[in-house]
């Protein structure tokens, strides 16, 4: 006679199956976690994108304000080198005041505001660059504000004078207070050099 061991199923009853109910919402869950980390990575590198562009954006404009500001500087350099007769009358001889040797940048008449606003400082020697050094004939972009310089003459340590040129350079959509000359918007480039007479 064969015997059979016994089970231990006796014991340990079985537990039953998952109904399909309960794992169908168990999907759900993981769908929907799912979801909200892919929708998460999107908007991060949608905001990485959106953050890079405006970066580019901005590097593009003080590159732009900066090439202003240079052309400025050459023309009222190449103006200040020409007989005073032959200057732009802004920068004609009468109108250049002298700095002492020594004088902080904020005395001097390029760092006063008021040369910029036009109300006082070195404000009769602002120059306005003419449109046609800064736009081209094939293109209809045009700067919000013209690129411009001051000039006054300084005196040197050695007893010597010099022309000091100060430009600035603007970017699109540049503004400023109008009565204190700070700006507001956009971006700004100051350039200047200084031409020894001889």
């Amino acid at each position: 006679m064969l015997t059979v061991p016994r089970s231990d199923h006796a014991r340990y009853p079985t537990r039953p199956a998952p109904s399909l109910a309960k794992q169908a919402g168990v999907s759900l869950i993981i769908v929907l976690i799912m979801l909200v980390i892919i929708g998460l990575t999107s908007a991060a590198a949608m905001r990485n994108a959106t953050s890079g562009e405006k970066v580019t954006n901005n590097i593009r404009l003080q590159n732009l304000a900066q090439q202003y500001a240079e052309a400025a500087l050459r023309y009222c350099e190449a103006e200040m080198l020409k007989a005073d007769a032959d200057r732009v009358v802004t920068l004609a001889e009468a109108n250049i005041s002298t700095t002492p040797a020594g004088t902080a940048d904020a005395a001097t008449g390029w760092g006063q505001a008021a040369s910029w606003t036009g109300a006082g400082g070195v404000a009769a020697t602002k120059t306005t660059l003419p449109e046609a050094r800064v736009k081209s004939q094939d293109s209809s972009f045009r700067p919000s504000r013209l690129p411009e310089c001051v000039v006054e003459r300084q005196g040197l340590a050695d007893g010597s004078l010099a022309y000091v040129i100060t430009a600035r350079g603007f970017s699109p959509g540049y503004t400023a207070d109008a009565v204190s000359g700070v700006t507001t918007a956009g971006s700004v480039v100051w350039l200047q050099s200084t031409v020894l007479l001889d």
